[in-house]
Parts: structure tokens; sequence; C-alpha cells
């Protein structure tokens, strides 16, 4: 009886393993789909442009777009990326020395004592170190180089200097005088041109042909390439008019530095000063800007986005590049120099279908098509072939 019983579990066994070995076998292994995520082409083109150093170990959705948006502002809470085990300092949360951000500041003790930070930034290139610190005679170490900085009783900002870095995980050092503390630090560089289509990036739609234009021209400058939209005139705004304009500058009709174009431009004083200037796109589209300027550098902030070029002791175009803009009001701002003056604001509209895109870009097809999976090693090719830098 026991034998027929173990005759029987056994034969059970066996065809068990049979039908488990036959269902294996029958799994196929997955095959990738024809058409390509803009989720893949993401991935695959940060890889084949060599900035992997920019990713963590286990990179996500939000890591490539790090990178591709351009991005070069980071800001780190002290409190939050310390040597938790090795410094001798302490996180307190109480603002008897001035307001803080986060859950707290880094604060020393009664002697001069290190605090050691590690950061990652996915971007290379020169940073300004920004601190928000207590006490005097800090010495900030980073990038290579080392800084003095000294902020007073209060927690207070301070400019350290500039850094090179590059991408990837960051040291940074500061010994903390006596009774200082540190709130936060600030690593700020001027931002590179995003690589998207004009949309933006959505992940898990399929990338159209168009939109790889789109990415195409934003990765190699052509979007300077893109012909004059008749339709869309060019805007000449005077700054005389369209600015509210502060009590350190005037309006002037003296010629002697450089051509103006308005009836009157603007001059500072002495004191330099800031000028908004607001202005309006009816269509959503790419358009050129340049400013007629006199000062030594232009600084100027478009929605958000820093610029700086070389300008002239006299008035001058100055160009500030092309830029993605959407229908609707924007703002520039322009710092003025001592003495600085601005003339006017131009604006030129681009025509931006996506097949206008395809055809700046040497493209063929319908700018709807998929772009396929064949295909892609061969594109991505092309980029590395003709990418010259981000600029």
């Amino acid at each position: 009886m026991k034998s027929i019983r173990s005759f029987a579990v056994m034969l059970t066994i066996c065809f068990l393993l049979d039908v488990t070995g036959g269902t294996a076998a029958e799994k196929k292994p997955a095959v990738k789909k024809e058409v390509v995520k803009q989720e893949e082409f993401a991935a695959d083109l940060v890889t084949a442009l060599g900035w992997e150093a920019g990713l963590p170990e286990k990179p996500r959705e939000n890591d490539y777009l790090a990178i591709l948006s351009g991005k070069r502002v980071f800001r780190f809470e002290a409190e939050d990326v310390y040597d938790v085990k090795n410094d001798n300092v302490s996180v307190r949360n109480y603002s008897l020395y001035g307001s803080f951000t986060g859950r707290g500041w880094v604060s020393g003790v009664a002697v001069p004592t290190i605090a050691h930070f590690k950061v990652f930034i996915p971007l290379e290139g020169s940073y300004n170190l920004i601190v928000a610190a207590k006490g005097d005679g800090q010495k900030w170490q980073a990038g290579g180089k080392e800084f003095t900085v000294s902020t007073g009783g209060k927690l207070s900002e301070a400019v350290a200097g500039a850094i090179p870095l590059k991408a990837g995980v960051q040291e940074l050092n500061v010994v903390i005088p006596p009774d200082g503390g540190v709130d936060y630090f600030v690593l700020e560089g001027l931002p590179l041109p995003p690589v998207e289509p004009v949309g933006g990036w959505h992940m898990q739609n399929v990338l159209k042909m168009g939109e790889l234009a789109e990415i195409t021209a934003a990765l190699l400058d052509l979007e300077k390439q893109l012909p004059d939209d008749p339709t869309d005139s060019t805007k000449t705004l005077s700054a005389a008019d369209v600015a509210q304009l502060p009590l350190t500058v005037k309006t002037t009709t003296i010629g002697y530095l450089g051509k103006f174009i308005a009836k009157q431009w603007v001059r500072a004083d002495y004191r330099g000063a800031q000028l908004e200037i607001p202005f309006s796109v009816e269509n959503s589209a790419v358009y050129g800007l340049k400013i007629r300027l006199l000062g030594k550098e232009l600084t100027a902030e478009l929605d958000g986005r820093k610029i700086i070029r070389p300008a002239k002791p006299y008035l001058d175009w100055v160009d500030l590049g092309y830029f993605r803009l959407e229908r609707g009001t924007h703002k520039l701002l322009v710092e003025l120099t001592t003495n600085g003056g601005i003339d006017v604001v131009q604006l030129t509209g681009k025509k931006s279908s996506p097949a206008e895109y395809m055809a700046v870009c040497g493209m063929k097809g319908d700018p709807e098509a998929p772009v396929k999976r064949p295909e892609l090693d061969k594109i991505l090719a092309s980029l590395v072939e003709r990418f010259k830098g981000r600029k």
C-alpha cells in the first residue's frame, strides 16, 4: 500500500513539473513595442550624450528631466546634508538670530568647528556659492576653492564666490566660527537651454516626429533658423513708454552715446536701476529678443530665467537669444549699471509649427507620425555627431 501511495505522489510531482516546465517554455521574452515613448527617448538621449554623471545610482523619470530642463539653481538646507555622525554641531530651531528656513539651522559650538556637507547636482558648470549663515570669518571650501564669508551676528545671506563643478556628488566644508551657524546654501548657475518638445515632456506618450524635431532644434540651437512669421510682425517697445521708471533713472534725448530709436531713451544715475518691462505675444511661438542697451554688461531675467550678455559703453543691440513663449503676458527685468541706459526692446516672431521644425532640422515626413524603434539608434547617432555643446 505504501509503495502505491509513493508511486502516486511521484507521478503527481512529475505531472506538476511537466506542466510548470511547459508553461515556462511557452512564455515568450518581452518584445519592445515598435514605437518609442518619450520616456525611453529621454533616457537614451541622456546616455548617448554622455550626461550620465548627473544621474543617481537608480535614476527615475525626474532625474532625466532635471538634466534636460537645464535649470541650474540648487538649494540645500544645512540640517539635511551635514555629516550627522562626525560633525560637532547641533540643529537649532529657534529664531533668536533671525528667521530661518527648513526644519532649523546648523549651530556651531564655543570654538571653531568644521561642518561637512555632501550634495548631488545633475549639471556641471560654473556656480555661485550663496550661503545663509551667522558669524564672521567663516571658511568655506568647495570646488577646489576657499572663501572667507562674514555675515555678523544674525543669519544672513552672502555670496561666497564662483566655483567650477562637475555633475554628481559634491563635498563642501565650512569652518564655523565660535557660536556661528549655517541655515542653507545655494549653488546658482546660469540656466542652459531646455531640451524638450514645445509642449514639454509627457513621458508616457509616444514620441512623434514633430516632437523629435522640436527636441533636435533645441539641442542643436537651430531655432534661430526658423523663418520669420510675417503674420506676427516685429514689435519694438520703447522702455520709456512701457516700463515703470524708478527714481534713479530719467528719460533723455542726448545723442552722443549712440543712436536711439525711440523718441527718448532711459538712463540710470550713479545708483543704477532695475526696470520691469511687461510685454505680450499673440501666439505661442519662438521669439527672438533684442535690447538696445548702454552698459558694461546686460543682466536680465525673462519670466524668471536669468540672462547675462556682454554689452557696450554706448547704445547698441544686445541679442538675448530665442525663446519659446506662450501666448499672453510676459515680464522682462533689466538691470541697469551705473549710468547705464536702455532704448528699446525688440521681439521677432518665428514660424513654429512642427512642420517648420522638421524643415529646419532637415527631416521629412508627417509630424504626427510616431518615431519607430528601428530608427532610434540612427537618430541618436546623428544627434551625437551634430551636437557641439549646450549653449
